[in-house]
């Protein structure tokens, strides 16, 4: 028969608060606190909070992050798993949500890693509930966790469970005692005596004591372990399925068959005079206007054309649900979504030849790839009215394009790409091209720009540090194969400094 250990006068805040510390335990009811002595029990999940805190001490402490938080968030998944009902199909969901945290870590594949693992853990316990309500309980599941961060923070809590074991009762005091004074004592002499006969385990349990290190380490010990007390709670029920996507139905009084008719009539016809002015000048080789440059009529209008085209979007969304109140309105919709998919290609066209003028950064590279996105929204909204599918289908799919843009987003490496476009400039910027990082090394060093001192990439007046997998703890795809990609050049281009290895960068 299963003994269970009850210390009277726990609070019932903690009795409440740490329920989910027990394995299989239910939040105690209302009333269960002037029934009787409330219940302590050291439980597996407490265990398993240990183990991972353990485990994180070994991956985390004194290492750069990267394969390490991966190995974290699948050792997590994998006390989740237990007793779950199946488990094949969200390992799977978390392989995938865990590959752009394999090829390099950063803000957008943790927010990958971090919803994967939400969702395999509430797949696994309920894997008959439907898509709506898992995505649902993911969601709740995940919102929730900030909360429960900061509620295990409480100091009642905190202070609670010190203060229970000390009102324990006498002979659960004399228990431990009578069962652990003999091994403790007797092994504390042992190894005193063999400190004196054994020098060489002296000097292994010679204890070198850092106070502030120590509290350092203790500090980063609690943090994990109210980071990972959260996902070992029981998931949330999924009971609430979620019949889709419910669009509220807003139309003030401006919007109405009317004047969404003479809107769709006139900004058709505005959109026609721009992308023909557009056409005329990139393509057909118009004059500009005096003073004016390919490069700055480029940059004035590549961002502005991309906000119509996105405030476009949204007002195709608006008219909607008018197509059947005019006859004109559905074949004015259909040439509006088109002439903005045309609009999103002259901005395109604009930014690429800024991007030839001046190089490629970031936010020109950004800006592309939502120029891209934005016009296959569009293609979906004319998708959407020609077969007749309501706005929650066209927002489903857009969310999912969306998504899937993100996802591969995150596995490439877009310092590289806008090195190896900058470096076949004439002027390349090198303050731009050092700021790139060792992600963008390998072309640097294979155009000539930089030579490799030692660790360190030297390029002009500033310096890169070469990519370099120092631990298996902190590997990652993209940095293995950007240190490979440089090493090969170095093969097939060695360098000729002759104190190479033995230079380093100033500090």
């Amino acid at each position: 028969m299963d003994r269970q250990l009850s210390i009277p006068g726990l609070p019932h805040a903690l009795a409440r608060d740490g329920w989910w510390l027990d394995e299989g335990a239910a939040p105690p009811a209302q009333g269960d606190g002037g029934s009787g002595p409330a219940g302590v029990r050291f439980p597996r999940r407490l265990a398993a909070v240990l183990t991972l805190v353990a485990l994180a001490d070994f991956l985390f402490w004194g290492r750069a992050p990267g394969l390490s938080v991966v190995i974290f968030a699948a050792a997590i998944l994998a006390w989740g798993l237990q007793g779950a009902g199946a488990w094949r199909r969200p390992a799977g969901l978390f392989l995938v949500a865990a590959l752009p945290a394999v090829d390099h870590l950063q803000p957008l594949s943790l927010a990958f890693l971090l919803v994967g693992l939400g969702g395999a853990l509430t797949w696994a316990h309920h894997p008959a509930a439907p898509i709506a309500a898992l995505s649902s309980a993911t969601g709740a599941f995940l919102g929730r966790l900030p909360v429960a961060w900061l509620a295990q923070l409480d100091p009642r809590r905190l202070f609670a469970l010190p203060a229970a074991l000390a009102e324990a009762p006498v002979p659960l005091v004399r228990k431990v005692l009578r069962d652990w004074a003999l091994p403790l004592g007797g092994a504390l002499v042992l190894v005193a005596l063999l400190m004196q006969a054994n020098p060489v385990l002296a000097q292994l349990v010679q204890i070198d004591l850092d106070l502030w290190q120590l509290a350092q380490r203790l500090v980063f010990w609690g943090g994990i372990a109210v980071l990972v007390g959260p996902f070992l709670a029981p998931v949330p029920p999924c009971d609430r399925v979620t019949r889709g996507l419910v669009i509220p139905s807003i139309a003030p009084g401006w919007l109405n068959p009317g004047s969404v008719l003479r809107g769709l009539a006139v900004f058709n016809l505005l959109i026609a005079v721009q992308s023909l002015t557009d056409v005329s000048i990139l393509l057909g080789g118009a004059d500009l206007p005096e003073g004016m440059t390919l490069a700055e009529y480029a940059h004035r209008g590549a961002y502005p054309l991309l906000a119509a085209a996105v405030l476009a979007g949204a007002f195709a969304l608006a008219a909607r649900p008018f197509l059947g109140e005019h006859r004109l309105i559905r074949p004015l919709l259909l040439l509006w979504l088109m002439q903005n998919m045309v609009l999103c290609g002259a901005a395109a066209l604009r930014l690429d030849l800024y991007i030839e003028t001046f190089g490629l950064t970031y936010l020109r590279l950004h800006a592309l790839i939502w120029m891209a996105l934005v016009a296959a929204g569009m293609g979906l909204a004319l998708w959407q009215v020609l077969r007749a599918r309501s706005n929650r289908w066209l927002l489903v799919r857009g969310g999912v394009l969306g998504l899937a843009t993100l996802y591969l987003c995150a596995m490439v490496n877009f310092a590289q790409v806008i090195a190896a476009q900058n470096v076949t400039r004439a002027e390349p910027d090198l303050r731009y091209l050092c700021g790139l990082g060792p992600m963008a090394a390998g072309p640097i060093v294979e155009s000539g720009l930089g030579r490799v001192i030692g660790r360190s990439v030297q390029l002009g007046p500033c310096w890169i540090t070469r990519p370099e997998v120092e631990d298996w703890r902190g590997w990652g795809f993209r940095s293995w194969r950007a240190s490979r990609y440089v090493q090969g050049v170095m093969v097939e281009r060695p360098d000729e400094d002759p104190d190479r290895g033995r230079r380093s960068p100033p500090t």
